[in-house]
């Protein structure tokens, strides 16, 4: 009798805590802290109370109870929104092609005593939470057409437009799971008026989109780093947060910190690391994930690695990070923002991996080519199946846009020698096959002997690391492993040379920071062999991470 009467208390005590529209009994809620300043319920559609879900305003955050209940003690006048990091087995409600996960205090009226109340999330459930795939990919940077960028070159305007189309068509096929979308910062080229252009783009491409802020995605008429960022978020949400994939913890964070304008520095010369805020917020959300969890880090400038054999030691809060980091079970850190890619494990310490991607809408200036360092235009498409990790690269299929040259207007568009593929009516073909698309067997070049002047064949391994197996090359069936070098750049044509000529020449006819053009960077997944003929033929082959094996065929 006292077992059944201690449960009816506890019912009707949750009852008159919860309020009519939770009628069912259970266990009592948690008292609200003695301090909070906000609070709300996190549910899925059907009224499913989700428990032990993390809510923050992006520098505190607490959990939900047995409930659903979260009580946060957020300062509303300092911040500017509320969001959840949705749980593995849910997803937010998608806007515009964006899962929005999070809610302005500009849209609720607090109560007398200054508190929000009723901030409340919806969820829905996700049929297979353990079955997904997400498109990764870094610096689209579109900008206007009149912008000195685009001058010469193709418009990133239209090879955004390629991109969209590209994804849109790899999307159709994968119907089996949802699909999701990470873009790596400078999701446009200082012109924010761009934004809703780009979340049209990926809508329409059928991706559930987060994008993280770039350099060149801070709103340069503000003072400081903070308000900076403010333009981007009114289009695209929190700048730091975290959702739940398949038991995956993603954690989106801004590691560019603009300058002050009181500085004299250009408004997107930013340095790199977290701030003060940011790193105590990213140790409040790790606080309710088990080290056991399996981390996807996407910044926009690299946190750990850079090409050369150098580590980030220098970005804010370094080595409070890595050390944080380094507890988990394993760290996938994504980035972009070098316009090279870099993929590195540490084969001694391999709990953190550095995956850094090259410019998904190709090199400033020529836009069309591939990477500074042989990557062409393209994404990376990760895999998550049932615990299973994997991902390859996805070369652009598409080109569309035609190439300006007002600078001046007799200069032809760059020949490309280096490049192996071509386009036929807009589509990428490889140019030993006509008939074979340029696709996602595509995943590293091969350089005949005396590429580089020597007796030695080279393959560029675009995603290429230390688990990987080492290329072979056959010729005459007598196989033998290729060795890697990280000495050498990628080879540029002598067109593209003499484009680069030509600005350096005509510095004076181009505006201050845009006088530049895209350098060439040592290549770190180059690899050759030792080849004593005149002409002959050959295969390479590789094995990726995963077991895949890509080959390709060569003569001389």
């Amino acid at each position: 009798m006292l077992k059944r009467f201690c449960y009816c208390v506890c019912a009707l005590l949750a009852l008159a805590a919860c309020g009519e529209k939770d009628p069912q009994p259970g266990p009592c809620p948690v008292d609200p802290p003695a301090t909070w300043t906000v609070s709300g319920t996190v549910t899925l559609s059907d009224g499913t109370a989700l428990a032990g879900v993390t809510v923050s305003d992006g520098y505190v955050c607490t959990v939900t109870d047995k409930q659903g209940n979260y009580y946060l003690n957020s300062d509303t006048e300092e911040r500017d929104y509320v969001f959840v990091s949705t749980p593995s087995e849910a997803s937010a409600p998608v806007v515009d092609g964006l899962p929005v996960f999070w809610q302005w205090y500009k849209d609720y009226k607090p109560g007398s005593d200054g508190k929000y109340t009723g901030i409340n999330f919806t969820l829905n459930k996700i049929a297979n939470p353990n079955r997904y795939t997400v498109f990764i990919f870094a610096d689209p940077q579109p900008r206007g057409r009149t912008a000195n960028f685009d001058k010469m070159g193709y418009h990133a305007l239209d090879c955004c437009d390629d991109m969209y189309k590209d994804m849109k068509e790899l999307r159709a096929t994968i119907t089996d799971r949802p699909v999701y979308g990470i873009g790596l910062g400078d999701i446009v080229h200082r012109e924010l008026k761009l934004l809703p252009q780009y979340k049209k783009g990926m809508a329409d491409a059928g991706v559930l989109n987060y994008s993280v802020i770039g350099n060149h995605d801070h709103d340069t008429s503000k003072p400081d780093d903070k308000t900076s960022c403010k333009t981007f978020e009114s289009y695209l949400g929190p700048t730091n947060f975290s959702f739940n994939l398949g038991g995956i913890h993603f954690i989106v964070l801004d590691d560019m910190i603009a300058p002050d304008e009181s500085t004299g520095k250009s408004r997107d010369e930013c340095d790199t690391g977290l701030t003060d805020e940011i790193w105590q917020w990213l140790q409040n959300d790790l606080e309710n994930v088990p080290v056991s969890t399996t981390l996807m880090v996407c910044a926009h400038s690299p946190m750990f690695r850079l090409l050369g054999g150098k580590n980030r030691t220098g970005a804010r809060h370094y080595a409070d990070y890595r050390s944080l980091l380094s507890r988990y079970q394993k760290v996938y850190a994504w980035a972009g923002h070098t316009h090279t890619t870099l993929n590195y494990v540490d084969t001694d310490s391999p709990v953190i991996e550095s995956h850094t991607l090259t410019r998904v809408t190709g090199p400033l200036w020529t836009n069309e080519y591939m990477g500074s360092n042989g990557t062409p235009r393209g994404y990376i498409v990760f895999d998550f199946d049932n615990g299973d990790v994997s991902w390859r690269f996805k070369p652009i299929f598409w080109q569309n846009g035609a190439y300006s040259a007002t600078y001046p207007n007799t200069y032809a568009a760059p020949a490309y020698t280096w490049r192996d593929w071509d386009y036929v009516s807009g589509k990428a073909v490889l140019r030993a096959s006509e008939s074979k698309p340029l696709d996602g067997s595509y995943q590293m070049q091969v350089f005949p002997p005396g590429s580089y002047g020597d007796k030695y064949l080279y393959v560029n391994v675009f995603l290429w690391d230390e688990l990987w197996k080492k290329p072979t090359f056959t010729s005459g069936g007598v196989p033998a492993q290729m060795t890697r070098v990280t000495d050498k750049n990628f080879m540029y044509s002598l067109a593209d040379a003499e484009m680069r000529k030509y600005y350096r020449e005509n510095n004076s006819k181009l505006s201050g920071e845009d006088s530049f053009a895209e350098s060439k960077s040592n290549c770190e997944s180059m690899f050759r062999v030792f080849v004593d003929q005149v002409h002959g033929s050959g295969t390479v082959k590789v094995t990726d991470r995963f077991g895949n094996e890509y080959s390709s065929t060569i003569t001389w």
